[in-house]
């Protein structure tokens, strides 16, 4: 009869514990790259069990943005990238998630018709998609970094984001959020030296690679931008506070230029690499982003000089991370 008493026990607590678990997936509909995200969740204990699933794809809408006339994101952009999403998002359903859910970004508030295409794709794809404000988009940055990276302590803790075409830095001090809403970001620095250090037109040009002699320039460009936009806020806490760098530019595109291996770098490391770097050709650069990955180290490493951070933590999340764990609290 013991024997029995205890299966029966070990049974019914194994039914009891199922229902907290269940599969939640989520898209982010980014400037320069969309991303999908699956994972096993716990309700009940409101954490994120693991990751089953993740994939992205590199969308270029800012860089067709930028390139557009009536600032629009045209119907063959659109053709061509729907298709695309819906792929992802077929391979997403093989998992049996229970809930969907996808933020669209920078680049869909930015255009003319950004809110009506991601209206469009929601039916496309039927699944509700959210235009999200900046300030929506750093503090879900925020919570992909603590998810990520397992963080309990957030004193002293600046999240930095930099995409396609914003970028943000969110910190909670003493229960006050603090943000910094950026306009420089990999698409627009990347044009701006085009612009203004080569004199040429980013509706007709796509990369300045070789940056070759202008990386002191470039820098200079970046250094500049922190100098006048950056909050005192975050310009006093830089230096000691611990910087962890989420999105594209920094976690994928930086990370990977000076140690793909590692999941950190210092000042001094992203110097060396962009020393070696600035001389590639397009044609040189193993890369789906390579007319901006060069630009994107300058970026990084002229706020980092201008800011006086010497060491960054990467964090390869999506916002669709941060978006699961924040609905799970």
């Amino acid at each position: 009869m013991k024997k029995i008493f205890v299966l029966i026990s070990l049974s019914s607590a194994t039914v009891w514990a199922q229902p907290c678990l269940e599969n939640r997936a989520a898209l982010d509909l980014g400037s320069g790259t969309t991303k999908a995200y699956v994972a096993t969740v716990d309700t009940c204990e409101k954490k994120i069990v693991k990751v089953i699933f993740e994939d992205r794809l590199p969308l270029a809408f800012n860089e067709a943005l930028e390139k557009s006339a009536d600032g629009t994101l045209s119907e063959k952009v659109i053709q061509e990238a729907t298709p695309q999403i819906q792929a992802l998002l077929g391979k997403v359903k093989t998992y049996e998630v229970k809930r969907i859910t996808a933020v669209a970004t920078s680049v869909f508030r930015v255009a003319k018709n950004g809110r009506a295409v991601a209206q469009g794709l929601a039916k496309d794809l039927q699944i509700p998609v959210e235009v999200i404000s900046q300030e929506q988009e750093a503090e879900l940055g925020y919570w992909s970094a603590l998810a990520q990276k397992n963080i309990s302590d957030t004193r002293n803790l600046i999240v930095w984001d930099i995409g396609g075409g914003s970028m943000q830095m969110y910190s909670r001090e003493k229960g006050k959020v603090h943000i910094y809403e950026g306009d420089l970001a990999s698409v627009t620095f990347k044009n701006r030296i085009l612009q203004v250090l080569q004199f040429k037109d980013p509706k007709n040009h796509s990369s300045p690679n070789p940056i070759g002699l202008q990386r002191e320039a470039s820098l200079q460009l970046a250094k500049n931008h922190a100098y006048l936009n950056v909050p005192a806020y975050f310009k006093k806490m830089a230096p000691s506070a611990r910087w962890v760098g989420v999105g594209g530019v920094i976690s994928m595109s930086v990370q990977r230029q000076v140690n793909k291996a590692a999941s950190e770098f210092t000042q001094s490391d992203l110097n060396e690499a962009l020393k070696q770097r600035v001389w590639l050709k397009d044609a040189e650069i193993d890369s789906d982003y390579r007319i901006s990955d060069i630009s994107n180290m300058a970026l990084v490493l002229g706020y980092m000089q201008a800011l006086k951070i010497d060491k960054i933590e990467t964090a390869q999340a999506s916002l669709g991370q941060g978006l699961i764990f924040k609905n799970l609290r």
